[in-house]
């Protein structure tokens, strides 16, 4: 059985939590998204050219499927091939893999704001007027993950802020327990908060 000796041993490979969460926005497929994680894998650990051969028994591709993938991750612009020279001269291939990174965290055009993106943004100033403050980096990012990571509606959170602000207790921590809380009791609209309260009360 593995130890924690082994564990350390392994290594790690860090992979932003954005690929997850913005997938689905991708024109990526299963397939595609598997042999990119490998990519990235092998470009944070290594400089050489990847051993496609390896990289496909690995994610479990045929020798003749790892081309095509590779070749239709670079025609999606996930990734692109550069060519590198080693310190000796020798010519060598690289990929790249963060064109994929550069399209999850573009920031969205202003001129496409939807109402949900706009609701987005209600939420972030009424937290900051409830706080009397502005919001901290940190702040700002933990809102963003209920919105694009949790998928926290906008009604939910402000929701939660006014549970927050009745209580007196002017903490994202205290919002996110409530959120969770919710969450874990599958509610999702304002209307089953209540619905649930009025049953408690006996209404």
């Amino acid at each position: 059985m593995p130890n924690l000796t082994d564990y350390l041993q392994a290594g790690s490979t860090s992979v932003s939590d954005a690929l997850f969460a913005r997938f689905a926005q991708t024109e990526l497929t299963h397939r595609e998204f598997v042999t990119y994680l490998f990519l990235l894998q092998w470009a944070q650990h290594h400089t050489e050219t990847p051993d496609l051969a390896a990289l496909g028994q690995a994610a479990k591709l045929r020798p003749q499927e790892v081309f095509g993938v590779i070749q239709s991750l670079t025609d999606k612009k996930a990734i692109r091939r550069l060519n590198a020279t080693a310190r000796d001269g020798r010519q060598f291939d690289q990929y790249d893999v963060t064109p994929l990174l550069a399209q999850v965290l573009a920031p969205l055009d202003r001129q496409a704001i939807t109402a949900q993106d706009q609701a987005s943004k209600t939420v972030f100033s009424q937290i900051e007027v409830e706080f009397g403050r502005p919001l901290s980096p940190i702040e700002q990012q933990t809102i963003g993950d209920w919105l694009t990571v949790d998928h926290y509606k906008p009604e939910m959170i402000q929701l939660a802020l006014r549970e927050a602000v009745l209580n007196r207790v002017y903490s994202l921590r205290y919002m996110d327990k409530i959120l969770i809380g919710w969450e874990r009791r599958h509610f999702t609209t304002p209307a089953e908060v209540q619905a649930d309260k009025n049953r408690h009360l006996g209404l």
